[in-house]
């Protein structure tokens, strides 16, 4: 109950009320591989809110989903409505991201999927839609590319992932009530992570190593499947430094010159 309550707060504090009032757009297509078209309305788990700086992004292909979101008063739940199409061509500004999951069902199991709030310079269109439809930076003029170019670019950017991030199996991920730590040993490694939207995955990606000396404040915990062992990383921030650690690299309570 206290996790639902830490959810519920969190959510009523990033997100305002009336999300559901949107103006539609037009078209059609599958945002959530769990769910199923003919729904008009459905409920999930609400993991996490949180409001971000607002980034252009552009739709990578197709035309994803618009939702409407509608999130409960005393429950750490979203519902999300249908509500028209995304376009590609067109730059997209995110400044909130949910984290939610899918209820289990005979055949298939509960599933994480991670949503952000968008919409258009002029704010004529704007609602949810699945944060793996999109591409980080504003949509370019030039729609059409050759198909050597476009193929030689692809395997570029495959390249460029799988060097600088890794994607494991996500087990779980919780909300903590905030924690000091500290670590005594090497300065260990924190990452990105990015959460695959229609399924139980997460990349993390290197981007440095702590500060020494400093008092770090874990507020997530999520456990994934990293050769063949059950690992928790602790999501820490300290000032402009924010990023999952390793858990054990960590020891709890403030730093102290003493250490």
């Amino acid at each position: 109950m206290k996790k639902v309550a830490m959810v519920a707060a969190a959510a009523a504090m990033v997100l305002p009320l009336g999300l559901g009032a949107i103006a539609p757009a037009m078209g059609t297509t599958t945002a959530f591989a769990a769910t199923k078209t003919a729904a008009k309305k459905t409920t999930y788990n609400l993991k996490s809110a949180t409001t971000l700086k607002k980034t252009a992004y552009h739709v990578k292909t197709g035309k994803p989903t618009l939702f409407s979101g509608a999130f409960a008063a005393d429950r750490a739940k979203v519902t999300f409505a249908k509500k028209g199409t995304l376009k590609t061509g067109t730059t997209y500004y995110a400044t909130k991201k949910v984290v939610v999951t899918t209820k289990a069902t005979k055949k298939a199991k509960a599933k994480t999927m991670t949503c952000v709030y968008v919409k258009t310079a002029n704010g004529k269109v704007k609602g949810w839609v699945a944060f793996g439809d999109l591409a980080a930076g504003k949509a370019t003029k030039k729609a059409v590319v050759k198909k050597a170019t476009k193929k030689a670019t692809t395997k570029k950017a495959v390249k460029a992932d799988k060097a600088t991030g890794k994607t494991y199996t996500l087990l779980k991920a919780k909300t903590l009530k905030k924690t000091a730590y500290h670590y005594k040993a090497a300065a260990p490694a924190f990452y990105t992570g990015k959460f695959a939207a229609d399924q139980s995955k997460v990349t993390l990606t290197k981007k440095g190593v702590l500060p020494a000396s400093k008092t770090f404040y874990a507020t997530k915990e999520i456990t994934v499947k990293q050769n063949k062992k059950n690992v928790k990383y602790l999501y820490v921030t300290n000032n402009k430094t924010k990023g999952f650690v390793q858990a054990n690299k960590l020891t709890a309570g403030a730093f102290k010159a003493a250490d």
